[in-house]
């Protein structure tokens, strides 16, 4: 049986709600579409950052306009949480520093204010600044906000819409 797949935004909170709309009985044996065919990269992300969002205290989340304003604020560190390669390939949030998840512990815990300052040309945030993490769809950067708020980074938050939402309202 083939199903067609219909998504529609609701305007309020521009989540996406996935209904059967038309049913067939697979004469021709083709595999069904799959949801994520018939989904364009926006509604990809918002689906990811609605997905996410129930995981994630939504205290705790940085919208793109609450971003926006961020970036000029030298006291909150911007840090994502991609791998380099990444960064070197799509680009990066401005005033942001790369830390990849897998050293986000280390750096946070262990590197030395000197180490820190010498490598990212900024002091060592504390438990008490202000940490906002991203990635490339919100994922890594969720997992980077639990692990600092376990070690004490108190004002640790995330941007769920991450890399992909920044790099698609800002072409």
């Amino acid at each position: 049986m083939l199903r067609l797949l219909r998504i529609m935004t609701s305007p309020p909170r521009g989540t996406v709600v996935v209904e059967n709309i038309w049913h067939r009985r697979n004469t021709n044996n083709q595999s069904p579409p799959t949801p994520i065919d018939l989904v364009t990269p926006q509604h990809r992300v918002q689906r990811h950052i609605n997905q996410t969002s129930k995981m994630v205290d939504p205290n705790r989340v940085v919208s793109y306009e609450d971003m926006l304003k961020v970036i000029n604020e030298p006291q909150k560190v911007i840090i994502d949480v991609r791998n380099p390669d990444e960064i070197n390939r799509t680009g990066k949030i401005p005033s942001s520093i790369n830390i990849p998840l897998g050293n986000v512990d280390q750096v946070l815990q262990s590197m030395s204010d000197e180490e820190f300052r010498k490598n990212f040309q900024r002091h060592k945030p504390s438990s008490e600044d202000e940490l906002i993490f991203y990635c490339q769809s919100g994922r890594r950067s969720s997992e980077a906000l639990d692990l600092a708020l376990k070690l004490g980074f108190r004002k640790s938050k995330t941007y769920l819409g991450s890399w992909n939402e920044w790099s698609t309202k800002n072409k």
